[in-house]
């Protein structure tokens, strides 16, 4: 299983890297214009849907914050948009991606409480598999010194969603008990314990010290 894991990654890293190669030789540079790499999804389907090529590079616009990213999040979400199997799907051809970290380039007016060079990670609408984002303020967030950026990258959907289903939609409080089937996504089960109440898990749980770190890093409350 392991091997063939490895195998599909290497053919999708080579599948990307063609497509990129091929997009570059077809690009034709419009002025000054600065240009960009990113992922395009043309259509709904497989891996043979998503293509890398170049676009423009956007600029952030009063209270947004402009990210050089280094690393942007697959989720389940992810897949599901690519195949179309969601509400509402997008139009077709657009760039992938909700959840992302990097490094703050600029910021439009009147947008504070970020520093040029500034480590975030950051929510967006679309759009995360680019070299280059640019986000609401308000969905943009300091990394702990110790986080990487896949971390990072990796970190705010799966603590969002688990967050808001303990708290907001299971109304879990101080006392209360919770039982996690299965908990090998690690998030559900670190949670509760940060917020002093009893957990108790299924057999199959399988929890990775990166887990533990980033309940810690959560129970600060915010960025």
């Amino acid at each position: 299983m392991a091997k063939e894991g490895t195998e599909m990654t290497e053919e999708t890293e080579h599948m990307i890297e063609k497509n990129g190669a091929k997009e570059t030789e077809n690009v034709v540079s419009a002025g000054d214009t600065k240009e960009m790499r990113a992922v395009i999804l043309s259509g709904f389907g497989g891996l043979n849907k998503l293509r890398v090529t170049k676009k423009a590079m956007p600029e952030p616009q009063e209270g947004e914050v402009k990210i050089r990213v280094k690393a942007c999040g697959l989720n389940f979400l992810d897949l599901m948009v690519r195949q179309g199997n969601i509400d509402n799907p997008p139009k077709t051809p657009l760039v992938p991606g909700f959840e992302c970290s990097g490094i703050v380039e600029s910021m439009g007016e009147n947008t504070k409480g970020f520093e040029i060079g500034d480590r975030v990670m950051a929510f967006v609408n679309y759009n995360a598999w680019a070299e280059v984002v640019c986000t609401p303020l308000d969905y943009v967030y300091n990394m702990p010194d110790d986080m990487t950026f896949p971390e990072a990258a990796a970190f705010s959907m799966n603590f969002v969603a688990a967050y808001m289903m303990l708290f907001e939609v299971a109304n879990l409080r101080e006392g209360m008990s919770v039982l996690v089937h299965s908990a090998g996504g690690g998030v559900v089960s670190q949670l509760p314990k940060g917020g002093g109440k009893k957990n108790t898990e299924s057999p199959e749980n399988d929890i990775s010290d990166v887990t533990i770190d980033t309940a810690k890093v959560c129970s600060s409350g915010g960025s």
